[in-house]
């Protein structure tokens, strides 16, 4: 059984340990060192070969993105020029074609002048021989015409060729002038006639006037009798004072369709 005077050994005190570091501690701190500096040495060789290679590739790189940049601008330039080579072929093509086109055009337009110009010069021909048959035809009608009416003055003397809007000189007893003209329109269309009659007598008169319409054949076609209510100024009196002009229009009863050709004015 121990004795409680017996000292009791103190505990370690870390800082103490730090202090009292044996020889061979001491001894291995230079080597550390000299260790360190070697593996900083190697670590900054190879971040050096490392950033040469870096440097060496971003270099290539470099380069090789140079040469691919200066490939594509040549490959666009001929492409380019591949394009305007085409295109300029296309115009002229197409300048051939229109070219080509324009000629066939200008030639069928020369043939169709041509061919007009023969239809022309043949139409031409025929209508210069169609108007001179209608002159002749004309002349033979109007020869016809002058046959006819001698005949018919022939047998029926005092009649006249009637013409529309002529006035004609009668100087048959009172009656001086007489003219024709159309009244009415569509089948209302009438001849009608414009008389002047003069009283040259010292005396009172009263004028019996007809009027007679033939066709072309002398076949009377219309009749119409002067008479106080034609008169183109109202008067009450049927005769005619001695010196008196009076002036008489009426539309001409038809009694034939067929156009009037000659007139006839009767008088007692």
């Amino acid at each position: 059984m121990g004795s409680s005077n017996e000292a009791t050994p103190a505990a370690a005190d870390p800082d103490d340990a730090s202090l009292t570091q044996t020889p061979a501690g001491v001894a291995d701190q230079p080597l550390a060192k000299t260790q360190g500096a070697s593996d900083e040495r190697r670590g900054d060789s190879v971040r050096g070969s490392r950033s040469s290679r870096h440097s060496s590739r971003s270099h290539s790189g470099s380069r090789r993105g140079e040469h691919s940049s200066h490939a594509s601008t040549s490959e666009l330039s001929r492409e380019r020029r591949r394009r305007q080579l085409w295109a300029a072929r296309g115009l002229a093509l197409t300048a051939i074609v229109t070219s080509v086109v324009l000629s066939l055009l200008l030639i069928q337009a020369r043939a169709k002048v041509a061919t007009h110009g023969m239809e022309n010069g043949t139409l031409a021909s025929e209508l210069n021989r169609a108007q001179s048959e209608l002159l002749q035809t004309k002349q033979l009608v109007a020869a016809q015409e002058v046959e006819l009416g001698a005949l018919l003055k022939q047998r029926i003397p005092g009649v006249t060729n009637l013409e529309l809007e002529k006035l004609y000189e009668i100087n048959k007893k009172q009656v001086k002038k007489l003219s024709f003209s159309e009244a009415g329109v569509g089948a209302e269309k009438r001849l009608a006639y414009y008389a002047v009659l003069k009283n040259a007598d010292a005396v009172p008169v009263v004028p019996a006037v007809t009027i007679l319409l033939f066709d072309r054949k002398g076949l009377q076609t219309g009749m119409a009798r002067v008479t106080r209510e034609a008169a183109t100024t109202p008067t009450e009196r049927e005769q005619l004072l001695p010196g008196e002009t009076r002036a008489y229009s009426a539309t001409i009863e038809a009694i034939r369709d067929d156009p009037p050709a000659y007139f006839m004015v009767e008088t007692r």
